[in-house]
């Protein structure tokens, strides 16, 4: 989802996100809601933040594993490797694997990529409180919706160039834009406040 001076520009579905980069060559910020940077052991504290605020809804954000778990060719074998380095894997990330080492490559070339969680987007929309429903319910579309239009995103009630792309889906693309624009304007946060660097240097952070 593309905005436009803070408002709804356009939505549109994408293969993959190096196609989603190149589609959006001139944004100034591109969000992205998938780990721009595995650790390489332990746990990020950018998850464990993301999830202490999140309260009833922790659970929408995972573990990032380490780097080595996700290079492994099974299930099992990950999970042997982030034990041993101090980390957690779950079917979830394991099976967002490849998707997480395309985003790191990106990542490598492209200063503008900021990592973010929709939840964490959501909560901050909402005064920095948790919201009361998950996503899929109808009373947690309906929160989300008036928290993006009390923001200034409203969304088109035309269908949108997004296939069969689920409602809450969409919803996340919104807030996932709404932090990118936030980076854009210098207005955004950070968890953690003051985030560690990886070995290439780059700030490892959920942004909202």
């Amino acid at each position: 989802m593309c905005l436009a001076e803070g408002r709804f520009a356009r939505a549109e579905l994408f293969k993959n996100f190096r196609e989603l980069v190149r589609a959006f060559s001139r944004a100034a910020i591109v969000a992205v809601d998938i780990p721009v940077a595995a650790p390489a052991r332990g746990r990020r504290p950018a998850d464990e933040a993301a999830r202490k605020l999140l309260g009833r809804l922790a659970s929408s954000v995972f573990i990032t594993p380490p780097r080595e778990a996700l290079q492994e060719p099974t299930f099992n074998a990950a999970q042997r490797t982030a034990q041993r380095l101090g980390g957690v894997v779950t079917q979830q990330s394991y099976a967002l694997r490849h998707k997480i080492e395309e985003v790191e490559e990106v990542a490598r070339s492209d200063p503008r990529l900021r990592e973010v969680h929709p939840e964490v987007s959501f909560w901050a929309m909402n005064g920095r409180t948790p919201l009361a429903y998950r996503k899929r319910t109808w009373n947690g579309l309906v929160t989300r919706l008036s928290l993006l239009r009390k923001h200034g995103i409203e969304l088109p009630e035309t269908p949108l160039q997004v296939g069969d792309a689920a409602p809450d889906d969409v919803l996340d693309a919104a807030a996932a834009a709404w932090s990118a624009w936030r980076c854009a304007r210098g207005w955004a946060c950070s968890l953690p406040h003051s985030p560690p660097v990886d070995e290439a240097g780059r700030a490892v952070a959920i942004w909202f």
